[in-house]
This record gives C-alpha cells, sequence and structure tokens, in this order.
C-alpha cells in the first residue's frame, strides 16, 4: 500500500512539472555558412518555405530588403513572425511577433514557437548543405 501511495505522488509529481513551463523566451538563432555566396543563402532561405500543407505549420517567404526575408508561420490558428537577416557568412532567425493565443502577459510565448524555430532552422541548414 505504502509502494502505491509512493508510485501515485512520483506520477502526480511528474505531470506537475510537465505541466510548467508552457511559455518560454522567444528564441533567435544565429547560424554560421561558409562556401557559399549571398545569392545562395538567400536561395537556401526562400526555398524553406513550405509548398500545400506541412505536419507543422506552412511557411511563407517574403523578400524585404537586399539583407532580410520575413518569413511566416501559418499553423491553423496560429500565427508566428520572422525576420532572417542573411549575408554570405551567417544568417540569423529572430523574433518579431506571435499571434495572441501564443504568448502571455509576461512576454513569454507558447513554448511550440521554439520548436517551430528550430525546425525552420533544420530545413534551411538542410538547403545550405544541398547547395554546396
Amino acid at each position: 500500500m505504502k509502494f502505491l501511495k509512493y508510485i501515485v505522488s512520483a506520477l502526480l509529481l511528474s505531470l506537475l512539472i510537465g505541466c510548467s513551463g508552457k511559455f518560454q523566451e522567444p528564441k533567435n538563432i544565429t547560424t554560421p555558412v561558409t562556401g557559399l555566396s549571398k545569392d545562395q543563402v538567400k536561395k537556401a532561405i526562400l526555398a524553406s518555405a513550405t509548398n500545400g500543407r506541412a505536419a507543422f505549420g506552412t511557411w511563407k517567404m517574403d523578400v524585404i530588403d537586399s539583407n532580410t526575408i520575413r518569413g511566416r508561420l501559418f499553423n491553423r490558428k496560429f500565427e508566428v513572425v520572422v525576420n532572417i537577416p542573411y549575408s554570405a557568412k551567417s544568417y540569423s532567425i529572430n523574433y518579431v511577433s506571435v499571434s495572441n493565443n501564443l504568448k502571455n502577459s509576461q512576454g513569454g510565448v507558447h513554448r511550440n514557437y521554439n520548436r517551430w524555430i528550430n525546425n525552420l532552422d533544420a530545413k534551411i541548414q538542410e538547403n545550405i548543405f544541398k547547395a554546396k
């Protein structure tokens, strides 16, 4: 009987810990690039836009100026906006905004934002590797 109480207590404690941390600071990523021109980096970023339906949402990429691309993720009722400044040496993914249902009053964003940004970074890196 005592053993069962410990098991139930451990499960409840892990549930409480797992539910905490739903909101986090928005993550900005900077990734170095070697062996490509600025135009090749730009094409790799633009190629990371999602055509059709994707598992984690649809990214749309728009060129803002000669050094920056704006990325927008549409995932059901959520929207994420990031700026992606780039050069021949690196690119960054910088937080701009999220829809109201993804942020809290303390300035944190839902943890899915950071997961989506990591997925976008992985897709860009994959396209950069293909361009080499």
